[in-house]
Protein backbone atom coordinates (compact mmCIF):
# COMPACT_ATOMS: atom_id res chain seq x y z
CA UNK A 1 0.00 0.00 0.00
CA UNK A 2 2.94 2.10 -0.92
CA UNK A 3 1.83 5.61 -2.28
CA UNK A 4 -1.44 5.28 -0.56
CA UNK A 5 -2.06 8.73 1.41
CA UNK A 6 -4.66 8.08 4.23
CA UNK A 7 -7.25 10.60 5.02
CA UNK A 8 -5.71 12.85 2.40
CA UNK A 9 -2.59 13.97 4.66
CA UNK A 10 -0.80 10.58 5.61
CA UNK A 11 1.24 9.94 2.54
CA UNK A 12 2.69 5.96 3.15
CA UNK A 13 6.01 4.46 2.41
CA UNK A 14 7.65 1.64 3.52
CA UNK A 15 6.48 -1.00 6.28
CA UNK A 16 8.49 -1.13 9.31
CA UNK A 17 6.08 -3.80 11.24
CA UNK A 18 3.57 -6.24 10.86
CA UNK A 19 0.98 -8.67 13.03
CA UNK A 20 -2.50 -10.45 12.98
CA UNK A 21 -4.28 -7.71 13.94
CA UNK A 22 -2.38 -4.45 11.98
CA UNK A 23 0.23 -3.53 9.86
CA UNK A 24 2.39 -0.49 10.76
CA UNK A 25 4.32 1.48 7.72
CA UNK A 26 6.57 4.93 7.81
CA UNK A 27 4.68 8.11 6.40
CA UNK A 28 4.99 11.39 5.82
CA UNK A 29 2.41 13.83 6.91
CA UNK A 30 2.05 16.55 4.65
CA UNK A 31 0.67 19.29 6.78
CA UNK A 32 3.39 19.23 9.54
CA UNK A 33 6.17 17.68 7.54
CA UNK A 34 7.33 15.15 9.35
CA UNK A 35 7.48 11.48 9.22
CA UNK A 36 5.32 9.66 11.44
CA UNK A 37 3.97 5.50 12.05
CA UNK A 38 0.81 4.83 10.95
CA UNK A 39 -0.77 1.51 12.14
CA UNK A 40 -3.31 0.20 10.10
CA UNK A 41 -5.60 -2.47 11.30
CA UNK A 42 -6.99 -5.36 9.86
CA UNK A 43 -9.93 -4.93 7.56
CA UNK A 44 -12.15 -7.48 9.07
CA UNK A 45 -12.25 -4.88 12.53
CA UNK A 46 -14.19 -2.50 10.36
CA UNK A 47 -17.54 -4.66 10.33
CA UNK A 48 -17.45 -4.44 14.12
CA UNK A 49 -19.50 -1.34 15.79
CA UNK A 50 -18.55 -2.84 19.16
CA UNK A 51 -14.88 -2.51 18.39
CA UNK A 52 -14.69 0.78 16.99
CA UNK A 53 -16.43 2.05 19.82
CA UNK A 54 -14.05 1.07 22.42
CA UNK A 55 -11.03 1.88 19.74
CA UNK A 56 -12.04 5.50 19.25
CA UNK A 57 -12.07 5.20 23.55
CA UNK A 58 -9.05 3.49 23.90
CA UNK A 59 -7.26 5.61 21.57
CA UNK A 60 -8.22 9.24 22.68
CA UNK A 61 -7.02 8.28 26.26
CA UNK A 62 -3.99 7.10 24.72
CA UNK A 63 -2.93 10.50 22.98
CA UNK A 64 -3.05 12.01 26.34
CA UNK A 65 -0.23 10.08 27.27
CA UNK A 66 2.48 12.68 26.80
CA UNK A 67 5.80 10.99 28.39
CA UNK A 68 9.79 10.73 27.10
CA UNK A 69 8.98 6.69 27.24
CA UNK A 70 5.46 6.39 25.18
CA UNK A 71 5.34 6.41 21.54
CA UNK A 72 2.95 9.54 21.27
CA UNK A 73 -0.24 8.85 19.54
CA UNK A 74 -0.79 11.87 17.36
CA UNK A 75 -4.27 10.62 15.32
CA UNK A 76 -6.85 8.19 15.04
CA UNK A 77 -9.78 7.41 12.55
CA UNK A 78 -11.24 5.40 9.36
CA UNK A 79 -10.03 6.10 6.06
CA UNK A 80 -13.50 5.90 4.11
CA UNK A 81 -11.34 5.30 0.14
CA UNK A 82 -9.39 2.76 1.66
CA UNK A 83 -11.84 1.42 4.69
CA UNK A 84 -8.99 1.09 7.32
CA UNK A 85 -9.02 2.46 10.30
CA UNK A 86 -5.77 3.64 11.49
CA UNK A 87 -3.75 5.45 14.33
CA UNK A 88 -0.92 7.89 13.85
CA UNK A 89 1.95 7.88 16.10
CA UNK A 90 5.53 9.21 16.50
CA UNK A 91 7.41 7.48 14.65
CA UNK A 92 10.65 5.98 16.52
CA UNK A 93 13.54 4.97 14.46
CA UNK A 94 15.61 1.89 16.27
CA UNK A 95 14.53 -1.75 16.67
CA UNK A 96 11.71 -3.61 18.94
CA UNK A 97 12.89 -5.90 21.78
CA UNK A 98 11.71 -8.80 19.28
CA UNK A 99 13.54 -7.44 16.80
CA UNK A 100 16.64 -7.63 19.46
CA UNK A 101 16.28 -10.91 20.77
CA UNK A 102 15.52 -12.13 16.82
CA UNK A 103 19.10 -10.97 15.83
CA UNK A 104 21.13 -11.27 19.43
CA UNK A 105 19.18 -13.91 21.25
CA UNK A 106 19.61 -12.32 24.18
CA UNK A 107 20.91 -8.95 26.07
CA UNK A 108 23.48 -8.00 28.47
CA UNK A 109 22.95 -6.90 31.84
CA UNK A 110 23.32 -3.33 31.26
CA UNK A 111 21.36 -2.91 28.31
CA UNK A 112 18.24 -5.29 29.81
CA UNK A 113 18.15 -2.80 32.46
CA UNK A 114 18.26 0.38 30.28
CA UNK A 115 15.36 -0.82 28.66
CA UNK A 116 13.52 -1.90 32.16
CA UNK A 117 14.15 1.59 33.42
CA UNK A 118 12.15 3.14 30.32
CA UNK A 119 9.39 0.62 30.05
CA UNK A 120 8.90 0.59 33.96
CA UNK A 121 8.86 4.81 33.98
CA UNK A 122 6.48 4.61 31.18
CA UNK A 123 4.31 2.05 32.65
CA UNK A 124 4.45 4.16 36.20
CA UNK A 125 3.20 7.50 34.30
CA UNK A 126 0.67 6.33 32.65
CA UNK A 127 -0.91 3.51 35.86
CA UNK A 128 -0.69 6.92 37.29
CA UNK A 129 -2.44 8.63 34.49
CA UNK A 130 -5.18 5.48 35.14
CA UNK A 131 -4.51 3.85 31.50
CA UNK A 132 -3.65 0.31 31.65
CA UNK A 133 -1.06 -0.93 28.94
CA UNK A 134 -3.03 -5.05 28.62
CA UNK A 135 -0.16 -5.78 26.14
CA UNK A 136 3.29 -5.43 27.60
CA UNK A 137 5.18 -7.25 25.29
CA UNK A 138 8.90 -7.29 23.55
CA UNK A 139 7.67 -5.51 20.00
CA UNK A 140 6.17 -2.72 21.78
CA UNK A 141 9.19 -1.96 23.59
CA UNK A 142 11.17 0.44 21.39
CA UNK A 143 14.79 1.17 21.53
CA UNK A 144 15.69 4.24 19.45
CA UNK A 145 18.89 4.57 17.41
CA UNK A 146 19.89 7.51 20.27
CA UNK A 147 19.06 4.76 22.88
CA UNK A 148 15.69 6.30 24.46
CA UNK A 149 13.74 3.66 25.53
CA UNK A 150 9.53 4.09 24.56
CA UNK A 151 6.49 2.05 24.83
CA UNK A 152 3.85 1.89 22.34
CA UNK A 153 0.34 0.83 21.84
CA UNK A 154 -1.14 1.91 25.07
CA UNK A 155 -4.53 1.32 25.29
CA UNK A 156 -4.97 -0.58 21.59
CA UNK A 157 -4.90 -4.16 23.42
CA UNK A 158 -8.13 -2.84 25.20
CA UNK A 159 -9.92 -1.83 22.03
CA UNK A 160 -8.80 -5.32 20.04
CA UNK A 161 -10.09 -7.07 23.17
CA UNK A 162 -8.58 -11.26 23.61
CA UNK A 163 -10.20 -12.72 20.99
CA UNK A 164 -6.73 -13.33 19.19
CA UNK A 165 -5.40 -15.32 22.56
CA UNK A 166 -8.36 -17.49 23.87
CA UNK A 167 -8.88 -19.71 21.24
CA UNK A 168 -7.85 -23.22 21.78
CA UNK A 169 -4.65 -25.04 20.47
CA UNK A 170 -3.69 -21.51 19.14
CA UNK A 171 0.06 -20.83 19.05
CA UNK A 172 1.42 -18.54 22.27
CA UNK A 173 2.40 -15.17 20.90
CA UNK A 174 0.59 -12.28 22.85
CA UNK A 175 -0.68 -14.84 25.63
CA UNK A 176 3.59 -15.83 26.41
CA UNK A 177 3.14 -12.58 28.63
CA UNK A 178 -0.63 -12.03 29.92
CA UNK A 179 -0.67 -11.89 33.60
CA UNK A 180 -2.67 -14.99 35.25
CA UNK A 181 -5.47 -13.06 36.20
CA UNK A 182 -5.74 -11.85 33.01
CA UNK A 183 -5.57 -15.82 31.33
CA UNK A 184 -8.26 -16.53 33.61
CA UNK A 185 -10.46 -13.79 31.81
CA UNK A 186 -9.96 -11.42 34.57
CA UNK A 187 -9.28 -7.45 34.17
CA UNK A 188 -6.22 -6.62 33.72
CA UNK A 189 -5.10 -4.22 36.28
CA UNK A 190 -1.33 -2.13 36.49
CA UNK A 191 0.01 -5.08 38.40
CA UNK A 192 -0.90 -7.45 35.33
CA UNK A 193 1.39 -5.29 33.38
CA UNK A 194 3.78 -5.33 35.94
CA UNK A 195 3.76 -9.20 35.11
CA UNK A 196 3.92 -8.66 31.27
CA UNK A 197 7.12 -6.46 31.99
CA UNK A 198 8.91 -9.40 33.92
CA UNK A 199 8.22 -11.72 31.32
CA UNK A 200 10.37 -9.54 28.99
CA UNK A 201 12.82 -8.90 31.20
CA UNK A 202 13.35 -12.32 31.68
CA UNK A 203 13.29 -13.08 28.44
CA UNK A 204 16.09 -10.59 27.26
CA UNK A 205 18.22 -12.18 29.89
CA UNK A 206 17.82 -15.20 29.80
CA UNK A 207 16.92 -15.74 25.41
CA UNK A 208 13.70 -17.96 26.72
CA UNK A 209 10.65 -17.36 27.89
CA UNK A 210 9.56 -18.07 31.60
CA UNK A 211 7.01 -20.88 30.56
CA UNK A 212 7.87 -22.97 27.22
CA UNK A 213 4.29 -23.79 26.44
CA UNK A 214 2.64 -24.23 23.03
CA UNK A 215 -1.13 -23.41 23.62
CA UNK A 216 -2.85 -20.84 26.51
CA UNK A 217 -4.34 -23.91 28.53
CA UNK A 218 -0.32 -25.41 28.72
CA UNK A 219 0.55 -21.85 29.55
CA UNK A 220 -2.28 -21.57 32.92
CA UNK A 221 -1.07 -25.66 33.73
CA UNK A 222 2.59 -24.53 33.66
CA UNK A 223 1.58 -21.25 35.93
CA UNK A 224 0.23 -23.43 38.71
CA UNK A 225 2.68 -25.96 38.76
CA UNK A 226 5.47 -24.05 39.65
CA UNK A 227 7.25 -20.65 39.32
CA UNK A 228 9.92 -20.29 36.60
CA UNK A 229 13.36 -21.15 36.97
CA UNK A 230 15.83 -18.45 38.66
CA UNK A 231 17.79 -16.48 36.22
CA UNK A 232 20.58 -16.40 38.53
CA UNK A 233 20.51 -20.40 38.55
CA UNK A 234 20.66 -20.52 34.55
CA UNK A 235 23.49 -17.54 34.78
CA UNK A 236 25.72 -16.83 37.60
CA UNK A 237 26.92 -13.66 35.98
CA UNK A 238 23.27 -12.44 36.71
CA UNK A 239 23.15 -10.51 40.23
CA UNK A 240 21.00 -12.45 42.65
CA UNK A 241 19.23 -9.40 43.40
CA UNK A 242 18.11 -9.10 39.84
CA UNK A 243 16.82 -12.54 39.83
CA UNK A 244 14.86 -12.16 42.87
CA UNK A 245 13.07 -8.68 41.27
CA UNK A 246 12.09 -10.55 38.21
CA UNK A 247 10.63 -13.12 40.53
CA UNK A 248 8.03 -11.19 42.68
CA UNK A 249 7.38 -8.95 39.16
CA UNK A 250 6.55 -12.72 37.44
CA UNK A 251 4.71 -13.49 41.05
CA UNK A 252 1.24 -16.01 40.87
CA UNK A 253 -0.67 -13.80 42.78
CA UNK A 254 -1.54 -9.95 42.06
CA UNK A 255 -1.10 -8.92 45.70
CA UNK A 256 2.67 -10.40 45.87
CA UNK A 257 3.81 -8.33 42.85
CA UNK A 258 5.03 -5.05 42.91
CA UNK A 259 2.57 -2.54 43.71
CA UNK A 260 3.78 0.07 41.26
CA UNK A 261 6.01 0.35 38.24
CA UNK A 262 8.39 2.06 39.86
CA UNK A 263 9.16 -0.10 42.92
CA UNK A 264 10.09 -2.54 40.47
CA UNK A 265 12.61 0.09 38.44
CA UNK A 266 14.21 0.79 42.07
CA UNK A 267 14.31 -3.19 42.90
CA UNK A 268 16.25 -3.91 39.68
CA UNK A 269 18.63 -1.23 40.24
CA UNK A 270 19.41 -2.23 43.89
CA UNK A 271 19.69 -5.76 42.96
CA UNK A 272 22.13 -4.80 39.90
CA UNK A 273 24.32 -2.91 42.71
CA UNK A 274 24.55 -5.91 45.25
CA UNK A 275 21.48 -4.87 47.32
CA UNK A 276 18.84 -6.82 49.01
CA UNK A 277 16.34 -6.84 47.28
CA UNK A 278 12.85 -8.45 49.15
CA UNK A 279 11.28 -11.41 47.63
CA UNK A 280 7.54 -11.64 47.44
CA UNK A 281 7.96 -14.36 50.14
CA UNK A 282 9.74 -12.44 52.77
CA UNK A 283 7.12 -9.42 51.84
CA UNK A 284 4.01 -11.92 52.35
CA UNK A 285 5.44 -13.77 55.17
CA UNK A 286 6.13 -10.30 56.72
CA UNK A 287 2.46 -8.99 56.47
CA UNK A 288 0.85 -11.99 58.15
CA UNK A 289 3.47 -11.75 60.93
CA UNK A 290 2.10 -8.31 61.69
CA UNK A 291 -1.48 -9.63 61.18
CA UNK A 292 -0.88 -12.15 64.44
CA UNK A 293 1.20 -10.03 66.26
CA UNK A 294 -1.72 -7.53 66.07
CA UNK A 295 -4.36 -10.44 66.93
CA UNK A 296 -2.17 -11.87 69.57
CA UNK A 297 -1.67 -8.72 71.38
CA UNK A 298 -4.74 -7.42 72.81
CA UNK A 299 -4.93 -4.08 74.49
CA UNK A 300 -3.09 -4.43 78.17
CA UNK A 301 -5.03 -2.86 80.89
CA UNK A 302 -2.63 -0.88 83.25
CA UNK A 303 -3.26 -2.01 87.00
CA UNK A 304 -1.67 -0.34 89.20
CA UNK A 305 -0.28 -2.22 92.33
CA UNK A 306 -1.99 -1.76 95.95
CA UNK A 307 0.15 -0.78 98.94
CA UNK A 308 -1.24 -1.05 102.05
CA UNK A 309 0.71 0.02 105.29
CA UNK A 310 1.34 -2.30 107.85
CA UNK A 311 -0.85 -2.08 111.21
CA UNK A 312 1.80 -3.63 113.22
CA UNK A 313 4.80 -2.64 115.40
CA UNK A 314 8.03 -3.96 113.93
CA UNK A 315 9.60 -7.36 114.59
CA UNK A 316 12.16 -6.23 117.55
CA UNK A 317 8.93 -4.19 119.14
CA UNK A 318 6.57 -7.43 118.87
CA UNK A 319 9.23 -10.05 120.22
CA UNK A 320 10.24 -8.59 123.35
CA UNK A 321 6.79 -7.73 125.09
CA UNK A 322 5.79 -11.33 124.04
CA UNK A 323 8.77 -13.09 125.83
CA UNK A 324 8.75 -11.53 128.84
CA UNK A 325 5.21 -12.13 129.58
CA UNK A 326 5.95 -15.77 128.65
CA UNK A 327 8.59 -16.00 131.24
CA UNK A 328 6.26 -14.84 133.56
CA UNK A 329 4.03 -16.75 133.00
CA UNK A 330 5.80 -20.00 133.28
CA UNK A 331 7.33 -18.64 136.78
CA UNK A 332 3.70 -18.23 138.37
CA UNK A 333 2.94 -21.66 137.53
CA UNK A 334 6.15 -23.13 138.80
CA UNK A 335 5.92 -21.28 141.50
CA UNK A 336 2.43 -22.04 142.05
CA UNK A 337 2.82 -25.87 142.08
CA UNK A 338 6.20 -25.36 144.24
CA UNK A 339 4.05 -23.56 147.14
CA UNK A 340 1.00 -26.84 146.90
CA UNK A 341 4.05 -29.23 147.73
CA UNK A 342 5.74 -27.00 150.02
CA UNK A 343 2.89 -26.21 151.72
CA UNK A 344 1.69 -30.18 151.84
CA UNK A 345 5.18 -30.90 153.36
CA UNK A 346 5.02 -28.35 155.83
CA UNK A 347 1.34 -29.70 157.35
CA UNK A 348 2.87 -33.36 157.27
CA UNK A 349 5.84 -31.94 159.14
CA UNK A 350 4.26 -30.18 161.82
CA UNK A 351 1.50 -32.45 162.43
CA UNK A 352 4.30 -35.07 162.99
CA UNK A 353 5.67 -32.94 165.50
CA UNK A 354 2.63 -32.03 167.55
CA UNK A 355 1.88 -28.45 166.24
CA UNK A 356 -1.45 -28.03 165.50
CA UNK A 357 -1.05 -25.00 163.51
CA UNK A 358 0.70 -24.19 160.05
CA UNK A 359 2.01 -20.45 159.52
CA UNK A 360 1.32 -19.10 156.49
CA UNK A 361 2.53 -15.96 154.64
CA UNK A 362 1.93 -14.50 151.32
CA UNK A 363 4.48 -15.12 148.68
CA UNK A 364 4.89 -12.58 146.14
CA UNK A 365 8.15 -12.12 144.05
CA UNK A 366 8.90 -10.89 139.84
CA UNK A 367 11.73 -14.06 139.50
CA UNK A 368 11.79 -17.98 140.20
CA UNK A 369 14.99 -17.15 142.59
CA UNK A 370 12.64 -14.93 145.07
CA UNK A 371 9.88 -16.79 144.77
CA UNK A 372 11.37 -19.99 146.29
CA UNK A 373 13.59 -18.38 148.69
CA UNK A 374 10.53 -17.25 149.96
CA UNK A 375 9.13 -20.76 150.27
CA UNK A 376 12.33 -22.17 152.18
CA UNK A 377 11.77 -19.52 154.86
CA UNK A 378 8.25 -20.65 155.28
CA UNK A 379 9.58 -24.41 155.42
CA UNK A 380 12.27 -23.15 158.16
CA UNK A 381 9.16 -21.64 160.12
CA UNK A 382 7.21 -24.42 160.55
CA UNK A 383 9.59 -26.97 161.10
CA UNK A 384 11.42 -25.86 163.97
Amino acid sequence: MSGLVIANRYELGERVGTGGMSTVQLAFDRRLERDVAVKLLAEHLADDPQFVSRFRREALAAARLVHPNIVQVFDFGFDEASGRHFIVMEYVKGRSCAELLRDEGRLTLDEVLHLADGACRALHYAHRNGVVHRDVKPGNILRADEGTVKLADFGIAKAMGSSQITQVGSVLGTAAYLAPEQAHGEPATPRSDIYGLGVVVYQLLAGRLPYEATTLPELVLLQQRQPPARLDAMDRTIPEGVATAIERALAMGADDRYATAEEMRQALHTGASGGRVASAATDATRVVAATDATRAAPPVRRIEPRYDPPTYAPEAQRAAPLTKKKRQNTARWVAAAAIVAILALAGWLALRQGQGTVQTQRITGETTQEIVSQMQSLIDENTR
